[in-house]
């Protein structure tokens, strides 16, 4: 059965490094919705030049525009075997996603969420703050990492109802050093593979 997850948690708390990880382990495609959109940024396309605007600002992008990327990412794997970090931000980009990949007849997904508390995030942020001196991010001051972080406690509640509802979560501690976080993540996984083919 096909393996499809989506990571989320606060900027700065790993989710890309556990994709990575996550990726490697079960052989799956990867998709970071933060890269896709930088992509689109330096190529300078239609999407890129919209994308740009919000994210100067330090501010979430429309879902319409966050979704027609990831769908035409998602199009390349045909919709299956897949692990995304960074989204769904919103419970429209949630459905949005889950009825995409019906009309596909594809797997549902599982979302992973790493809970962190602030204080970490803060530190973390401080270090990753540090990796974008190339100029491929502009949204890295005090002022819009901040900006996000209240974006994310205002959206996370309703998105992680969605699929508790749906029993399609997966919550980890993820104050943790990377292979804790790591083997906890692949014990769930492993869980829930065995749970749905029962």
């Amino acid at each position: 059965m096909p393996l499809n997850l989506f990571i989320i948690g606060p900027s700065g708390c790993g989710k890309s490094t556990q994709a990575k990880l996550i990726a490697d382990k079960y052989h799956l495609a990867h998709f970071s919705t933060g890269k896709l959109f930088r992509e689109q940024m330096s190529q300078k396309t239609f999407l890129g030049l919209k994308a740009k605007k919000f994210i100067d600002k330090g501010v979430f992008c429309p879902d319409e525009l966050v979704l027609k990327i990831l769908f035409s990412a998602l199009d390349s794997v045909n919709y299956m075997n897949f692990i995304v970090d960074g989204t769904p931000r919103s419970p429209t980009q949630s459905k949005s996603v889950e009825d995409h990949l019906k009309t596909h007849r594809q797997t549902p997904t599982t979302l992973i969420h790493l809970s962190v508390t602030y204080q970490e995030i803060q530190k973390r942020r401080a270090k990753m703050g540090q990796s974008f001196q190339d100029g491929s991010r502009t949204d890295n001051s005090p002022a819009d990492i901040d900006k996000r972080q209240q974006e994310y406690e205002k959206g996370i509640k309703p998105i992680l109802k969605f699929y508790k509802k749906r029993n399609q979560l997966i919550e980890v501690d993820g104050n943790r050093p990377i292979e804790p976080i790591f083997r906890d993540i692949c014990q769930k996984i492993d869980q829930l593979s065995i749970n749905k083919n029962q």
